[in-house]
């Protein structure tokens, strides 16, 4: 793996390391009261433990990102953070539970900062790096939803199965998917043509995730609207990276965790389609529980983990063959 900003993407890979080893000890524990509340609560903390502190490792794009004080700060706490997520997974819902929960969002909090710093520099408002920035701004959202689901309340009248899928979505389509968006457009920007389709990526992202939450509050039609969105940007992301950035990769695992990245998605984003539609249209296609088995294990597992694992191999030889 090439380290391309000193110590602190180093931490956040090692943090995502020491925290797959911990989601895998989870399997030792029982959390979750029915098989698919248990997967999604596992898929969550996949996000907590592994997703996050690697996208975060691979966010900076110049030296002055990695010696921000609060990238510095978000990346330090991640696994104190963390541990407060997991030891709430293994209460009771209630509000020991979401204390530990209340320490996850504040991770977030701190990460939405740093986006939010990057957001007002303007060497960092092209459409890879808004992209990116989108998503350090979005991932709060997912531990707000967090804490509701641990203190075990339903906020708004949802179930606590669209409180959790909520907290689910905004670690992976809202987090993960925009900034892998960024990772790749970053390499894309200086390809002419391809630069100019791949903007059109981070707008379908960036302005489907707000519909699918308005969505769910408000109109199942806007939930379908956003969610094609979101899968017509994927889809395009996945035939730019084939297409164009893995024959310029030198790293054969590289290239290969971004193939099963791209391909992850094209059926993880039609599952998602077809429950938005069987919602808006009540005609039953696929179900919650169908959803976490398949669209949920497709695109946290292939799409986000194989895409983050798969650009930490990405080296400045790499990027310098774009240029």
């Amino acid at each position: 793996m090439t380290d391309l900003y000193g110590s602190m993407p180093r931490w956040g890979r090692l943090s995502a390391a020491l925290g797959g080893l911990v989601w895998f000890l989870l399997f030792l524990a029982r959390i979750g009261d029915s098989p698919e509340t248990a997967l999604m609560q596992r898929i969550v903390l996949l996000g907590i433990l592994v997703i996050v502190p690697l996208a975060l490792s691979l966010v900076p794009s110049e030296l002055r990102d990695a010696e921000s004080l609060l990238y510095r700060l978000a990346l330090l706490a991640q696994p104190f953070a963390a541990i407060g997520a997991v030891v709430s997974f293994l209460l009771d819902p209630g509000v020991p539970a979401a204390v530990g929960a209340f320490l996850w969002f504040s991770e977030t909090a701190l990460i939405a900062m740093f986006g939010l710093q990057r957001l007002s520099r303007p060497k960092l408002r092209s459409s890879a790096e808004v992209s990116i920035n989108a998503g350090l701004i979005f991932v709060p959202v997912a531990g707000v939803w967090l804490v509701v689901h641990r203190l075990g309340i339903q906020l708004l009248g949802y179930g606590d199965t669209i409180i959790l899928l909520t907290a689910v979505h905004f670690h992976f389509a809202a987090y993960a998917a925009p900034i892998l968006a960024g990772l790749a457009g970053r390499m894309l920007s200086q390809l002419g043509a391809v630069s100019r389709v791949f903007k059109l990526i981070p707008i379908g992202i960036i302005a489907g995730t707000p519909l699918v939450a308005a969505g769910i509050s408000f109109s199942p039609a806007l939930a379908l609207v956003g969610t094609v969105m979101i899968s017509i940007g994927l889809v395009l992301l996945a035939v730019l990276v084939v297409g164009w950035i893995l024959p310029s990769m030198a790293s054969t695992p590289g290239r290969v965790l971004l193939l099963l990245s791209s391909v992850s998605c094209l059926p993880a984003m039609m599952l998602a389609c077809a429950y938005a539609y069987s919602i808006v249209f009540q005609k039953l296609i696929v179900d919650i529980p169908q959803m976490a088995m398949t669209h949920g294990v497709a695109n946290a597992f292939g799409f986000s983990l194989c895409g983050l694992l798969g650009w930490c191999f990405v080296s400045r030889g790499d990027l310098s063959a774009q240029r």
